[in-house]
Order: structure tokens, then sequence, then C-alpha cells
């Protein structure tokens, strides 16, 4: 991966010659291929655990395989245990770690899909009141922050949501909204990567497509994992969007994790590495940067005093967006959102950035340092968007929203508008973006009341100040 991130450096550095100057889908591949002794290594070993059928990513660094349990025991060294949640559902995952011989060690990142768990209790939050819109819709966001149209580039630009844990998007409701709440222009999915079903509806997903899709005005895809296995499911995803020359430009994720070691340090290296290689193809990652606050507390469990961000959008080579709403009434100035804590703080798992190096060490160095223990790697949130009363239609019915997961497809949903722009000028995608907006603060407008010190997290957190926080990052 090394050449990747070399390259990467190069064609997301807008001082340097090489900027926007991606290489082909072939020459990433050619940058990221397995040694070929690896590849016959975990070939060998597939054969002689049973498994005759397998697809292998077009790079070649990703096998994907069905299994029975007992061949998965056999092959992990391990056992399967059954869990049950207080709804009674069930899972089977193998628990007592994985063992594979030693050739096969080293030739892998990553053996997952069998002893990951679901990501409960992350979804937006809704009132239970049904039929009450919210204050916020893709007019007045438009209106917020001065958003017009663009000339089209005539050019694809693809827009994308991904969608976990059993959400779904219902088509119905999605025209629907763009007919009441926005221009009557046709919205809908051009095209789903994975299972979708129209019911049950997922808050989540209609929350992602009723934003992101009117407001970025291109085709919208959707990356679907209905499994229960998040972690695992986030290399999927990244071996979906990798292994494809055609792809999107823009990604929102509004799925992630604030409790340290949530994921594997296998999975969180290994996704990672496929977000720096979206990169050097011209892909743009938003993630919403949490609804944990500091997270100290987080809705996976206590981190034991320690504050910590959420995974994946501490991703150095993603955009983590948090969220903010105004200080008074629906217009003006804003502020960190008290709905809840706008997700941030500073990675346990990534070194601080280079491109955000000298504004973390201003911000340590003049805010007030909570009193908690906290780490010194990669600081997040990027950048922030409007995050609270999201009106949005689920099964017919309205309701107002709030997180992060509103945040950020609709920031993503602009990056859409400035990928047009540039494809019309230079038949270029933005790609990784985050050097370019730390090179110029000034694009945005910087956000200076409030924290993220919220709920259970209220006794220690970041606090808002001039210039880039750890709570809505260089602002909106």
């Amino acid at each position: 991966m090394d050449g990747v991130r070399k390259v990467l450096k190069a064609v997301s550095n807008p001082l340097g010659e090489g900027y926007l100057q991606y290489p082909t889908f072939d020459q990433i591949g050619e940058l990221s291929r397995p040694k070929p002794e690896h590849s016959r290594a975990v070939k060998k070993w597939l054969s002689e655990s049973g498994i005759t059928s397998f697809k292998t990513h077009t790079h070649g660094d990703y096998v994907h395989f069905e299994a029975s349990a007992a061949q998965l025991e056999k092959m992990a060294n391990g056992k399967f245990s059954t869990f049950t949640n207080s709804e009674g559902r069930k899972i089977y995952r193998l628990t007592s770690g994985v063992q594979v011989p030693e050739e096969v060690a080293e030739a892998i990142d990553t053996f997952s899909g069998f002893h990951g768990f679901p990501l409960m209790a992350t979804m937006p939050k809704a009132v239970e009141k049904v039929q009450e819109d919210g204050k916020v819709n893709p007019p007045k966001f438009r209106s917020n922050y001065g958003v017009t149209a663009v000339e089209q580039s005539g050019k694809q630009n693809i827009q994308a949501i991904a969608q976990f844990q059993g959400q779904y998007v219902n088509a119905s409701d999605l025209a629907a909204f763009c007919t009441k709440y926005d221009d009557g222009s046709e919205c809908k999915i051009a095209k789903y990567v994975g299972k979708n079903e129209d019911h049950p509806v997922g808050l989540e997903s209609m929350l992602d497509t009723e934003y992101i899709t009117p407001l970025g005005k291109q085709q919208t895809w959707v990356y679907s994992y209905p499994n229960f296995d998040f972690c695992s499911d986030l290399t999927t995803f990244g071996s979906n969007v990798t292994g494809s020359v055609v792809h999107p430009y823009t990604i929102s994720i509004s799925y992630g994790s604030q409790k340290i070691d949530f994921c594997s340090s296998s999975i969180i290296t290994r996704l990672s590495d496929d977000i720096t290689k979206m990169g050097t193809m011209g892909v743009t990652v938003m993630i919403s940067s949490g609804d944990d606050g500091s997270g100290g507390e987080t809705r996976q469990g206590s981190n034991d005093g320690k504050l910590s961000p959420s995974f994946p959008a501490s991703i150095p080579h993603a955009i983590a967006v948090g969220a903010t709403y105004w200080v008074s009434g629906t217009e003006g100035e804003e502020q960190a959102t008290t709905q809840f804590g706008s997700g941030g703080g500073f990675s346990y798992d990534f070194p601080v950035a280079d491109y955000q190096t000298d504004v973390v060490a201003e911000y340590l160095k003049t805010v007030k340092l909570p009193n908690a223990k906290y780490a010194n790697g990669r600081g997040s949130p990027d950048v922030s968007a409007l995050g609270e009363s999201f009106t949005v239609l689920v099964d017919g019915s309205a309701m107002p929203v709030g997180g992060t997961s509103a945040s950020s497809p609709s920031f993503a949903a602009l990056v859409t508008l400035l990928n047009e722009v540039c494809l019309k000028e230079s038949g270029k995608s933005l790609g990784y973006a985050n050097p370019l907006f730390y090179q110029n603060p000034d694009m945005f407008t910087d956000i200076v009341k409030g924290t993220n010190a919220i709920g259970d997290n209220e006794k220690a957190g970041w606090a808002c100040t001039k210039g880039w926080d750890a709570a809505t990052g260089l602002g909106v």
C-alpha cells in the first residue's frame, strides 16, 4: 500500500503538479496486487478446506467465498456459539479466535464474515409523534448555505450511500418525499449493489437517500449490507467500491461506533487501506462523525474514562462530518448541535494527519482540555453541517430526525455539486478533499459556540473555538 499512499498524496495536494492526475484502474491494481506466492497460498488453503468456488477481487486483494459452519470451524480452528439479544433474535458467531496456517497468516490482512457483532442502537434520533415536519428540508438546506444550481457537465457523476444493519430504502417514500418537500423532480435509486427490499423501511436509509438524492441532483446508488456483522460488512463495502471500474465519485456512510476497538485492528487497517485506494480513484468518502459527543460513554458501551471519536469516521483519508444547528430560530448563526453530541476527538488508531498537524496543535494549546483520558491521533470531525430536525418520510409518515447521519449525506451532496463543476472544467472529480479543505479554511464558516460534552458525556468533551475544533471541525 505504500505506493498507493504515495500516489494519493500527489493527486490530493492542490499545490502539487500531480493534483487530480489520477492513475488508471489497472495502475491502481498493480500498486495494490498481492504477491503471487501469497495468492497461491490462500487458494491452496481454500482448496484443501473443501472450498471449490470463490470470487477474487479485480485487483486480487480480496477473496469472497461461502462455507458451512463446519468448514469455517476447521479453517479457523474454532467453535461457533449462539448469542441471543433481548428481543430473542439469535446469531451464530465463532468466538474462540482465528488460527490459520503460518503461510496463510503471512498472506492475509483479515479473515472475516463470521465473528463480528451487530452495531446496535445507532439509528438517528426521531420523535415518537408521526406526521410532523422538521425544520429542515432540501430547499431550506439550500437556502441556508446559499446553494444554487450548477451547470451540468454532461459527464457521469454518481453519488452513493451505504446502508447496513438490515436498513432498506423504500422507493415510494423517496419519490413522495421529493414531490412534497422539494421541487417535484423525480427521485429514484439508479442502482443497488446488494440486496434491498421495500420493507421493512429503514429510517436511516430514508434520511440518507431523501437528502443526498435531491440535493446532489445526480444519479444515486445504494450499497446494501443487510447482515448484522457491521465490521465485516465494512470490508465487503470496501471491496465492492474498489473492485469496479465504474463507481461513484461521492459516497456517504452514516454508521460507526465510538466504542474503542469495536472493530478489530485488522479490519480497521484494511478499511483504511480501501478508502485510501478510493481516493486514488477520485472518490470522496464522507462519514458521520458520530452522535456520542466526546465518546466517553457510547451506545455500544463505556470506554472506561477514555474519550474517543467514531470509527470509521476517524480514518485519515475520509471526511468526518459533524453536526450543527441554529443558535436561535431557523436561520443565522450556528453552533454545535445540542440535541446530541456531535462526535469528535482524537483517534487511538491513526496518527494526526499531515494536513491537520498545525490546526490540531493550535487547538490543544488554546482550548480548555477535558478532565479525561484522550489520544493524540487523527482529529475529527473535519467539517460540519446542519444535523437536527430534518424532515424524513418513512412509510408515508413525516417525522423530524437528527444526527450526524443527517449532516453527512447532505454535505456529500454538496461535494457532488462541486464535482459537477470540476468535471465540466477539467474532467476530474475532487477525490480526497481534506488537503484542499484544510489549506483553504475560509471556504467554511467557523463555528465558535457549543461543545460535544452532551448527555452521558456532559462532564468531559471538546469545546468549539476559533479555527478547527474537535466538535465541528473547520465549520460549515
